[in-house]
């Protein structure tokens, strides 16, 4: 119970900013990866976003559990920082969080959730979208996609808890990501994965 209380706690402070598209998207920013027009991408960006957190897991140890949907979207804004695109939610508790462009490595992703080796846990949801579903809505390859990862941690109850978030911006109004939270308690590893959706 301590350590969901840790997970639960950090996911709280973190979690920043759904609406599904069904079909392919005209105003997607397929080929836009190079650093020239990233920067033109980031200030299409700034402005108001709502973000809701889908259904995922948790890996603690041995054990699998399900963790649920957010049960409210979050409000917040993306603002330019120093030169970096920053998530500011609008809770007073929450966290900022300043994002990096991703050039370099490419990203898949499944439906199927990534457990340890050995464990074939059966009462974890399948992920919202995987990386070809993702392709149909933009109308290209996820590599094709501007990409942003943002990483910061923070202590919980003497535990300290990682967070990482990668996005995918489909368009200036629709963003697909996904965060993790992760740290050690009581000996064992934590994991936690699921889906965000962001809209403008």
């Amino acid at each position: 119970m301590v350590i969901r209380k840790l997970v639960l706690a950090a996911i709280g402070l973190f979690t920043v900013l759904t609406v599904p598209a069904a079909a392919q998207d005209d105003e997607a920013f397929c080929g836009v990866t190079d650093a020239s027009t990233l920067e033109e991408v980031a200030s299409q960006l700034e402005g108001k976003w709502i973000s809701e957190a889908k259904a995922g897991y948790v890996v603690m140890g041995p054990m699998v559990m399900p963790h649920p949907a957010a049960p409210a979207p979050k409000t917040g804004r993306l603002e330019m920082r120093d030169g970096r695109l920053t998530i500011v939610p609008d809770n007073p508790e929450g966290i900022d969080l300043s994002l990096d462009w991703e050039t370099g490595v490419d990203w898949s992703f499944g439906k199927q959730p990534s457990l340890p080796e050995g464990n074939d846990a059966t009462n974890v949801p399948e992920l919202d979208i995987d990386d070809d579903e993702l392709a149909v809505v933009a109308g290209c390859p996820v590599n094709e996609l501007p990409r942003l990862v943002g990483v910061d941690s923070l202590m919980v109850e003497g535990t300290s808890m990682t967070y990482t978030l990668r996005l995918i911006v489909v368009d200036p109004d629709l963003i697909y990501g996904f965060q993790q939270v992760h740290g050690i308690a009581g000996g064992h590893s934590i994991v936690e994965r699921r889906p965000i959706v962001m809209h403008s």
